[in-house]
């Protein structure tokens, strides 16, 4: 008995020595978590509007998935205040889907299509005691990685929440200090082959210098 006691004594040392160790270098599993930031890829969307006055679509050039140019005409409508009107794309990206069809009636303000813009963003949601690593226009590297070839992009951090979005509370070893408040980022970086709307992007904290 004396010699299991003696063992099971000599073990536990070991483990809160060693985790002791890798807590002081932030190497412990919490420590990376929290300095591992993650969000999930989205593509920036927009829908484009008819902003003329009412005619009838008599051609629609564009489909869901064909990628398109800006000044490229998505649709030609027959305006009986204005004539022919070319309805054109606003910048270079991917068309989402269609909403009209050749034939259709359209009016100010009537729904065409919904475009997907050549470039991702992440929102993460950043402790109080970090977001101050973070300022807008920085530029900061993103990992994705979960593919079979982890990719690194270069991103931007394009807004920083002004107020908290909400306040988590701190685990229980902490219990008695303040909660603590996360502010919203967006980080913003072009398109990649590689990646689809959906993956986990992550950012890691402990690479940026204050």
């Amino acid at each position: 008995m004396k010699i299991k006691a003696g063992l099971y004594i000599g073990i536990a040392m070991v483990l809160i020595v060693g985790g002791s160790l890798l807590a002081v270098k932030g190497k412990d599993a919490v420590s990376q978590a929290e300095s591992r930031k993650q969000g999930i890829l989205e593509a920036e969307q927009t829908t484009l509007f008819y902003q003329n006055s009412p005619g009838a679509i008599v051609e629609a050039g564009a489909s869901a998935g064909d990628s398109v140019k800006e000044g490229e005409v998505l649709f030609k409508v027959k305006s009986a205040g204005e004539g022919e009107v070319d309805v054109l794309a606003p910048y270079d990206g991917l068309v989402d889907r269609v909403t009209v069809k050749q034939g259709d009636q359209v009016q100010a303000g009537v729904p065409l299509a919904v475009l997907q813009k050549n470039n991702y963003y992440t929102d993460l949601y950043i402790q109080e005691s970090e977001v101050q690593k973070l300022e807008v226009n920085q530029s900061i590297d993103v990992h994705f990685p979960y593919l079979d070839q982890p990719t690194q992009l270069s991103g931007v951090v394009t807004s920083i929440s002004s107020a908290p979005q909400f306040a988590s509370l701190r685990m229980s070893r902490e219990k008695g200090q303040a909660d603590l408040s996360m502010f919203l980022v967006r980080i913003s970086m072009d398109s990649n082959a590689d990646l689809l709307p959906g993956m986990t992007a992550e950012v890691k904290l402990d690479e940026i210098t204050d």
